[in-house]
């Protein structure tokens, strides 16, 4: 349901504002806040309490001359930055009080803690769960894990396009390697575009 409404809020807002302009902070307020109502009207309609809904939720709109991000709890926003190779995050991941907590959609304040940016446009953007956070990134120094994500862009932007909505088959095998497995036990979510092109198509 927050992905649903983030698409369709978002996309028109872009659409009727190329610039983006039209996806400030009041925007995002009243989308959150729709969101909200949402969940909860479903929750009653389920007989379920609205704690059974939480989500994390980050996402990103990049226009031609800009791009806004929103997030709440943890996980985080990665994007390219000026120099070829390099990285760094939007939001630094929220984690609660207590270790393995985080803030969530549905919880009472919780548009406190919503988080938004905008700025320029950016080629590359990456998102993901909590559970390839310490795959990612220096934890201690706050810094993004650049070589972790230079050989994947580079790999995406020599693949041609695929609108099927499927995984991508070497992704998931990346994904579900001992490599990875063994360094993380928790959820792995990874998602990542690119407009970039390969050199000999630029």
């Amino acid at each position: 349901m927050a992905v649903e409404h983030f698409l369709q809020r978002f996309s028109q807002a872009a659409a009727s504002s190329p610039d983006l302009e039209a996806i400030d902070r009041s925007f995002v307020d009243q989308w959150f806040a729709d969101v909200r109502t949402s969940i909860r009207a479903r929750a009653e309609t389920d007989g379920a309490k609205v704690k059974d809904y939480a989500c994390t939720m980050l996402g990103i709109v990049v226009g031609a001359a800009g791009a806004a991000y929103v997030q709440i709890g943890d996980g985080a926003i990665v994007v390219s930055g000026e120099e070829p190779g390099q990285y760094h995050w939007i939001f630094w991941p929220q984690h609660g009080e207590y270790a393995n907590s985080t803030f969530f959609v549905t919880q009472n304040g919780a548009e406190a803690v919503l988080q938004f940016e905008t700025g320029p446009a950016v080629d590359e953007v990456a998102v993901f769960s909590d559970g390839l956070e310490r795959l990612v990134l220096d934890m201690s120094a706050r810094t993004v894990h650049s070589p972790a994500f230079q050989p994947i862009f580079e790999w995406l932007t020599t693949t041609e396009p695929d609108r099927s909505g499927a995984a991508s088959g070497a992704l998931v095998a990346y994904l579900e390697s001992e490599h990875v497995n063994r360094r993380t036990d928790d959820d792995k979510t990874l998602v990542m575009a690119t407009r970039a092109m390969p050199p000999h198509k630029v």
